[in-house]
């Protein structure tokens, strides 16, 4: 075989890339410098940032490109020749051949496009590009050491650009990336493209429900355990359990927000449950960025729903207010007010002892409120939803109330 190969591509496309893209697929508009795709597996990243490549050189602006892999043969097998690689989404217009030998793409315009592996990131040193596609850099081993280099090589042009994608892990250098100022970051996860996935792939995922390998690999989540939070992916891993058919005692918690603006903390909206042997549930997260009325409609919806025996809510930041407010949609409601004289750890310490002891389940999967347990530290940002199932889970093993003779509140 001839080291050189004529792309075997089809004549024509129809419908374009741009038509047929998710927004978050498509290059950014305007003057950037580096663009980030941290999405999970089978998101699109490929494929979005060999369409982005392609782009480039066929605008004519852009003439010597370098596309970094792990190691040659992952940049061969999966940037150039791979199902959503350059060679596949180009077009016999492009006039592109592959020199596979010499690692190189030329397309007739002049542009040449050359492979490198990480594991070689001195080859690096020398060269000079004016766009860049580096491809799973946060499984390399001088994942940061690349970049510095690749950087300093894009000196070409008068706008040189540099692709990123990957799927995360805990790397401080991934998250230094994030904050700086000149990178764009577009997050994903691969149940957005399910449509193109296969459904013995997607019928896969519900084995890692809840795990922090469907966090990081399915939905692009920086995942750690951090010395100082009271719960490690394994609480949650080890949390769900269908709830028995009816339950003794259903209650709603509620920490609500000071302000229901974009930036404003949600409101946090936790429905839980005990039953007769003890053993506690979480039964569904309604927390919400909603005015106070709305939010309010929204509880009394969930205490008639479950036949709650009572709402439980944080009065701190709006007193009698919050009371009156949800007393005026149904006057038959059962409210108990709480204040916060602890801090947040003081309260959620036993809670978390509770979860380790396996007396607290969750009846679903609530990703929202499973990554602030498990990513909360001591003086940050209030958690919404952590702080209602608390609140929830306080009352329920902790509440003064005797209630041996209330009457059984089903689950509907």
């Amino acid at each position: 075989m001839s080291d050189y190969i004529q792309n075997n591509i089809q004549e024509f496309r129809n419908p374009s890339w741009e038509e047929i893209a998710r927004p978050n697929q498509l290059m950014p508009q305007g003057d950037w410098r580096i663009w980030l795709i941290l999405a999970g597996r089978g998101f699109g990243k490929t494929r979005a940032a060999a369409e982005s490549v392609r782009k480039l050189v066929m605008s004519g602006k852009y003439k010597r490109i370098a596309l970094v892999a792990n190691t040659i043969q992952e940049a061969k097998q999966v940037m150039v020749e791979g199902e959503s690689g350059i060679l596949s989404i180009s077009n016999k217009n492009d006039k592109l051949i592959y020199n596979h030998t010499k690692r190189l793409l030329t397309w007739e315009n002049g542009a040449i496009a050359t492979l490198y592996g990480a594991e070689n990131y001195e080859q690096l040193r020398g060269p000079q590009f004016d766009a860049a596609w580096v491809d799973e850099f946060a499984k390399f081993a001088y994942s940061r050491e690349t970049f510095d280099q690749l950087s300093l090589s894009l000196r070409l042009g008068k706008d040189p650009k540099m692709i990123l994608t990957t799927t995360p892990r805990p790397l401080q250098f991934l998250k230094d990336l994030i904050a700086r100022k000149d990178v764009i970051t577009v997050r994903g996860s691969s149940l957005e493209n399910k449509e193109n996935l296969s459904p013995t792939f997607l019928q896969q995922l519900e084995y890692l429900k809840g795990t922090r390998l469907e966090a990081q690999e399915i939905y692009a989540e920086i995942v750690e355990d951090k010395q100082n939070t009271l719960w490690g992916w394994a609480d949650i891993e080890n949390c769900y359990k269908s709830p028995p058919h009816y339950l003794d005692n259903i209650i709603i918690a509620v920490d609500p927000a000071v302000t229901s603006k974009e930036s404003s903390d949600e409101t946090g909206i936790i429905v839980a449950g005990k039953d007769g042997f003890g053993k506690a549930y979480v039964l569904e997260d309604a927390s919400a960025n909603l005015p106070p009325d709305k939010w309010a409609y929204r509880v009394v919806e969930l205490y008639r729903k479950y036949r709650a025996k009572k709402v439980v809510i944080e009065t701190n930041a709006g007193g009698e207010l919050l009371t009156n407010l949800l007393k005026s949609i149904d006057n038959n409601i059962i409210l108990k007010p709480v204040y916060a004289h602890k801090s947040k750890i003081e309260r959620a310490s036993p809670i978390a002892i509770l979860y380790q002891k396996k007396m607290i389940f969750h009846a679903y999967q609530f990703r929202e409120l499973e990554m602030q347990m498990v990513t909360y530290e001591p003086g940050q940002k209030s958690p919404d939803r952590l702080d209602a199932m608390v609140w929830a889970m306080t009352d329920l093993f902790f509440s003064k109330v005797n209630i041996e003779n209330d009457p059984v509140a089903f689950l509907l």
